[in-house]
C-alpha cells in the first residue's frame, strides 16, 4: 500500500512538473504541447510569426538568426526560415528563406514531418517568387504601353499646335 501510494505521489509530481515547466525554447505555444512534435510546434511558431507587429517582429528576427547561427539544427533552420518568411518580409530575407527550406535535407536520417514542412515553405516561397515576377513583368508591360499612348497624345499635340 505505501509503495502505490509513493507512486501516486511520484507521478502527480511528474505531471505537475511537466504541465509547469513546459518547454522554454517554445515560449510561443500557449497551451501544453505534451506529445506535440516539431513539425506541429513550428506551424504554430509560424501562425505565432504572423500576428507580430514590425518590432516585435525584427527583435523575433534577431533572436532567430542568433539561435541559427548558435545551433544549425534542423528545427532552428525552419524556425529562421518561417520568421523571414512572415508576410511583412522583403524579397531578400524571403530569397533566405527559399534557401533555407529549399535546402533542407530529405532522407530517412531526417524528422519526416520537418522535411514536409520545409517541402511545402520552399514550395509557397517559390510561387509567392513566381507570382511576383510575374506582376513585376505585366506592370513593366502596362508601363510601356502608357508611355506609348503618352508618346501618341504628344504627337497629336504637337500636331495640333502647327496648325492654323
Amino acid at each position: 500500500m505505501r509503495k502505490l501510494i509513493l507512486l501516486w505521489i511520484v507521478l502527480l509530481l511528474s505531471a505537475c512538473t511537466t504541465l509547469q515547466g513546459g518547454n522554454p525554447d517554445r515560449y510561443w505555444l500557449k497551451d501544453s504541447s505534451l506529445g506535440m512534435d516539431d513539425a506541429v510546434s513550428l506551424l504554430h511558431y509560424a501562425s505565432y510569426t504572423r500576428a507580430l507587429s514590425a518590432a516585435e517582429r525584427d527583435r523575433e528576427l534577431d533572436k532567430q538568426k542568433s539561435a541559427y547561427n548558435k545551433d544549425k539544427s534542423d528545427f532552428h533552420r525552419l524556425q529562421y526560415a518561417l520568421v523571414l518568411s512572415t508576410p511583412s518580409a522583403t524579397a531578400n530575407e524571403r530569397k533566405q528563406a527559399w534557401q533555407l527550406a529549399d535546402s533542407f535535407p530529405d532522407g530517412n536520417d531526417h524528422d519526416a514531418g520537418l522535411s514536409a514542412l520545409a517541402a511545402l515553405l520552399a514550395n509557397q516561397l517559390q510561387a509567392q517568387t513566381q507570382g511576383q515576377q510575374q506582376a513585376q513583368k505585366r506592370i513593366d508591360e502596362l508601363e510601356k504601353k502608357l508611355e506609348a499612348v503618352k508618346d501618341i497624345e504628344r504627337s497629336l499635340l504637337h500636331r495640333e499646335k502647327g496648325k492654323p
